[in-house]
């Protein structure tokens, strides 16, 4: 019996040595492990990741926004321009002409999905001026064209006092757009933009508008629609 227990005992001996040599052996891994650099930096980067990417996919988002918003204000602006250099009274085809050549301001962003109006806003000689509007037309998603009257005076929220010159006239240009993230991870949904701008005719007072029925107006006179006066400036 005394050979078994020995050889028992020596076993067991044996197997605390393995052990306790081998806990020494990945103790020591895990602190050389520890005190690695490399190991350091990629805790860090897996802890950085997600929120450079954050950071990146919304600087990303936001400044593609930015860029819808400042080429809708050109839009509006090219809108308002374009109309104010008739030489002639404007003709429904030469409204479409005007949209489709604005439109193409928005590129790279869908044209398509852009809501234009524009209008003639003219003022009379009261202080400050009330301001009417001769006639207007819209093309797009979500856009109406103003209604015209020479009795509704349109609100300052729309058309400041300090635009307001009397006996004068302004071409407005209004434009929409919905932006909407490609990625959508950080901004999410969809932002619906606006713009308004205004521009002074070139060549009249104010500028005249023929219908396709051949009706064509101008300004107001007592209260109601003309077409006459409309003089040409120079």
């Amino acid at each position: 019996m005394r050979p078994v227990t020995h050889r028992i005992r020596r076993s067991i001996r044996s197997v605390s040595q393995v052990l306790r040599a081998g806990g020494s052996r990945l103790h020591a891994k895990l602190c050389e492990f520890v005190q690695l650099s490399s190991a350091t930096a990629a805790v860090e980067f897996a802890t950085v990741l997600p929120v450079m990417l954050v950071a990146y996919i919304g600087s990303v988002e936001i400044g593609s926004g930015v860029t819808a918003d400042h080429k809708l204000a050109n839009l509006s602006l090219t809108l308002a321009n374009i109309t104010a250099e008739a030489t002639k009274a404007v003709q429904d085809t030469d409204v479409n002409a005007i949209f489709n050549a604005a439109a193409a301001v928005l590129a790279p962003f869908d044209y398509t999905q852009a809501g234009m109006v524009i209008s003639s806003v003219v003022f009379d000689s009261n202080n400050p001026p009330n301001a009417y509007v001769v006639w207007s037309n819209a093309q797009g998603p979500g856009a109406t064209a103003l209604t015209p009257s020479c009795t509704a005076n349109l609100s300052t929220t729309l058309v400041p006092n300090n635009l307001r010159i009397a006996n004068g006239s302004l071409l407005l240009g209004q434009a929409y757009f919905p932006y909407t993230p490609t990625v959508g991870y950080v901004v999410t949904g969809t932002i619906s933009l606006s713009d308004t701008n205004f521009m002074v005719p070139r060549y009249f007072t104010s500028v005249p508008r023929t219908n396709s029925s051949g009706t064509t107006v101008s300004t107001c006179t007592n209260g109601k629609l003309s077409a006459l006066p409309f003089p040409a400036i120079g």
